[in-house]
């Protein structure tokens, strides 16, 4: 009888303490996307042996926990998620590949309404995802382990921390970036505040990387130093009614390198977009981005190209991932001009399609002699149908017609062939439920 009366007794319990301001959500997120990819991300191979294009399935499946204590002034999140492609776990298996991870683990606490501090690992996005952003394309998507420091009321004010170790150490050990993490330390601070028809936001970032002294003659240990570079910047967005203006500008500076091979970075980036809607259904968008790039025949001490660390770097520059995803930066730069157009046809149907003509921002070569710096024209399509209020459908294809010039733009197109049609498609679900909630 007691056993009987224990779990509604309990789950009573649960729900008065939430009736006094706790809410606990439980939200479920499964993407399958299928790619057929024949030129993604670099030029297909000259060498026809190995010019073959490839199929695959990659999967996230993620659950996430959110809890608010409102008389507390406490919010906890909780992400899992398994990440993998189809069949890279054996379907007989007794353990995997170790894909399931926690994407995000936090606690908020507020002091007042205005003022908070988030701890833990957490996504960091900010205005149009150019500097910060969660990469939600990639099924692994990007997180921080950071403290944020946060005060919103008639503006918004972030101070971000974060620093980064292999572990528990007793004695210093590198973190060298590209095998552990991307950083040793950061630190930012974000503005933003939003008026009637515009809102403007300001960027500050020091970024800590570790580089290779070779003057440190201990190569089991101390070889590394941490070296210093910033970002500063403003981004800004106006929308007074059909037409409306997009507009960024950051500037890098600071040092890479050392003992010997030290180098000031001087780096920009600036984008301008003009937007209008004529209808409900129709947005068009015209556009152009720079990002600084070193001249093949700068001076060895100058760096001049621009990086943006942690941005959705898919969203921008062509959806074939051919600059600035997957260490892919051109020494060049990049110079990207493009025009699009969003279609919706229906509260189920909408369309997307843009066309991005690139170059190189400074002068590249091929080895030798200076190359032209036409780089190429991409093109990108994609069609997105809300299946039900869980499932969305969604897919696209891309092709990139390629110079000759392209070649030398990235390491990475090292060897392919301009000539050959590179294309990429891809359809994927979104399935997106709410499993519990306290909220009405």
């Amino acid at each position: 009888m007691l056993r009987k009366l224990l779990l509604p007794a309990t789950i009573l319990l649960l729900f008065s303490n939430f009736a006094l301001g706790q809410d606990f959500t439980i939200d479920a997120q499964l993407k399958p996307r299928f790619e057929h990819r024949n030129g993604f991300g670099q030029l297909r191979p000259s060498n026809s042996n190995l010019d073959r294009p490839t199929d695959f399935v990659s999967q996230r499946a993620r659950l996430r926990f959110l809890f608010t204590d409102k008389s507390e002034k406490f919010k906890m999140g909780v992400s899992i998620q398994d990440v993998r492609t189809w069949g890279e776990v054996n379907h007989f298996a007794n353990k995997d590949n170790g894909n399931l991870h926690v994407h995000e683990m936090y606690g908020e606490l507020f002091f007042t309404e205005e003022f908070s501090a988030k701890v833990g690992r957490q996504e960091l996005v900010y205005d149009d995802h150019r500097i910060f952003g969660s990469v939600d394309w990639a099924q692994q998507a990007r997180s921080h382990d950071a403290l944020v420091l946060k005060y919103e009321k008639n503006f918004k004010l972030h101070a971000g921390f974060a620093v980064a170790t292999v572990g528990e150490t007793n004695f210093y050990t590198p973190l060298v970036p590209g095998t552990n993490n991307s950083y040793k330390n950061m630190q930012y601070l974000w503005f933003n505040k939003k008026f009637e028809d515009f809102k403007l936001s300001a960027l500050f970032m020091n970024l800590g990387l570790e580089q290779f002294d070779p003057t440190i003659n201990n190569p089991a240990r101390t070889d590394y130093e941490t070296v210093y570079q910033q970002t500063l910047g403003a981004h800004g967005e106006w929308r007074p009614g059909k037409f409306g203006l997009n507009a960024s500008v950051y500037y890098q500076f600071g040092k890479t390198g050392v003992a010997g091979a030290e180098k000031t970075i001087g780096a920009y980036n600036a984008l301008l977009e003009l937007l209008f809607k004529p209808s409900d259904k129709v947005g068009l968008i015209l556009g152009a981005e720079i990002l600084s790039g070193t001249a093949y025949d700068a001076d060895a001490g100058d760096n001049n190209s621009f990086n943006p660390y942690f941005g959705t770097n898919h969203k921008f520059n062509g959806h074939m991932d051919y600059f600035y995803v997957g260490g892919r930066n051109p020494a060049g730069g990049l110079t990207d001009i493009y025009l699009g157009a969003t279609y919706k046809v229906n509260d189920q149907w909408n369309f997307y399609g843009r066309l991005h003509q690139f170059m190189s921002a400074a002068k590249i070569s091929d080895g030798t002699n200076e190359v032209d710096s036409n780089l190429g024209t991409e093109f990108d399509l994609i069609i997105n149908h809300k299946f039900n209020k869980y499932i969305t459908i969604q897919g696209g294809w891309s092709g990139m017609f390629a110079t000759e010039s392209m070649q030398y733009a990235t390491t990475a197109n090292a060897g392919g062939d301009h000539e050959k049609f590179n294309n990429w498609g891809w359809m994927g679900l979104v399935i997106k439920p709410t499993l519990f909630t306290t909220k009405k």
